[in-house]
């Protein structure tokens, strides 16, 4: 079997779509060597400037046809194979997509990946742009997929409240696909220093919920005796003016830290020495911070919604979402109770353990080989690596 594989979204800074078409590249590569991948750095409409940080694999399975394509000649096939005059590179059987697009392809099967559906059910958290693109899209690969990857078991329920029965109706094929850490969970627990900071990871953006983060802060540093400041990754996103001014205030008094979006070795090391993870985020398709903070011994303070507690499981300690009271009263709970401290980190790596990007990549193949099944013409399924 040929699979064109979007990598699109690795080719500049990485959120979580990126970081999943990443890891998963990664895996399917590694658990089906007899099978081909087409890594394809432009897809559609996105298309990169430059492809050298994007998800690059030296395998003998795995060929990357448009890597060193310039956007004009990446535009230039994608519009031949969306009017029927081109195929793309490697003749794939299956084209899957990772960022929000579904475009034509050529004759080749589609499968779509549903991060999220946020952009409907919650639009005040988006750009106009952006909800538009992302909404298209997702109507496209209504009408061109043959198999739907949802990233965790609420993506799938929300995509079915939006198109009832439309999976059962047009024959689509789907799986949920989890996604786990990027980082190895670490085999025992790693003491906290006693020092340790708050850590948050996201982008300043609305659906983050950063307000009720800082605002949980503001009460926390009035009661704690410890009085431990919030260290925040994640890169700039939009609607953040009025956000990143009142970072900057509470930095000036020693609350907070902004590092940015940082690189992955200094990000582990963050999972690694911080005291917890704090997640008050609106909505998450997945919430791949959870799992890796876990990973990594970390205990975690998190809002309950959406996906979070299919990720989190009885290893997080859990808040209302936008309860900025309830959110300080677990940081001093867990500040106050070095045995909570100890068994969050504890029950965190039992949790982290549970999702494994090798099940996931097995999960998505056996997907390629029923769409190709339904559709016919696929070659059957092949022994797999256990």
């Amino acid at each position: 079997m040929k699979v064109a594989f979007d990598v699109a979204q690795t080719c500049s800074p990485k959120a979580g779509c990126g970081w999943f078409a990443d890891r998963l590249a990664r895996a399917l590569a590694d658990v089906a060597p007899e099978d081909s991948f087409i890594l394809l750095h432009h897809f559609g409409t996105w298309l990169n400037p430059r492809t050298r940080s994007g998800t690059h694999l030296n395998r003998p399975n795995v060929s990357e046809p448009l890597a060193a394509y310039s956007v004009r000649t990446a535009r230039r096939l994608w519009t031949e194979v969306a009017a029927g005059r081109a195929t793309l590179p490697g003749a794939p059987d299956v084209v899957h997509a990772n960022c929000f697009q579904a475009p034509m392809a050529g004759g080749a099967r589609l499968v779509y990946t549903v991060h999220d559906v946020s952009f409907w059910m919650h639009p005040e958290f988006t750009t106009e742009a952006n909800r538009l693109a992302c909404q298209q899209g997702m109507l496209d690969a209504v009408q061109r997929a043959r198999g739907l990857v949802f990233i965790s078991e609420h993506t799938r329920q929300e995509f079915e409240r939006l198109f009832p029965g439309l999976a059962e109706r047009r024959n689509l094929c789907t799986t949920v696909a989890l996604l786990a850490s990027r980082f190895p969970t670490v085999s025992g627990q790693i003491p906290r220093p006693p020092d340790g900071k708050w850590l948050a990871v996201g982008s300043l953006e609305p659906r983050k919920n950063y307000d009720a983060l800082l605002d949980a802060m503001d009460l926390y540093w009035q009661t704690s005796t410890v009085r431990r400041p919030l260290t925040i990754v994640g890169g700039r996103g939009w609607n953040s003016d009025g956000l990143r001014a009142r970072i900057r205030k509470l930095a000036k008094a020693g609350l907070v830290r902004h590092e940015g979006y940082v690189a992955e070795s200094r990000l582990v090391r963050l999972y690694r020495e911080s005291f917890a993870l704090l997640f008050a985020s609106h909505y998450e398709g997945f919430g791949l911070p959870l799992v890796e903070a876990m990973s990594q011994g970390c205990p975690v303070i998190s809002a309950r919604n959406s996906s979070l507690p299919e990720v989190g499981g009885d290893a997080v300690l859990w808040c209302e979402p936008a309860n900025a009271t309830q959110l300080a009263r677990q940081m001093l709970a867990l500040e106050n109770s070095p045995e909570l401290q100890a068994a969050c980190s504890a029950d965190g790596l039992t949790q982290a353990r549970r999702f494994d990007w090798a099940k996931t990549a097995r999960q998505v193949l056996d997907l390629y080989r029923q769409v190709g099944r339904t559709a016919g013409g696929l070659p059957s399924a092949r022994s797999q690596p256990a």
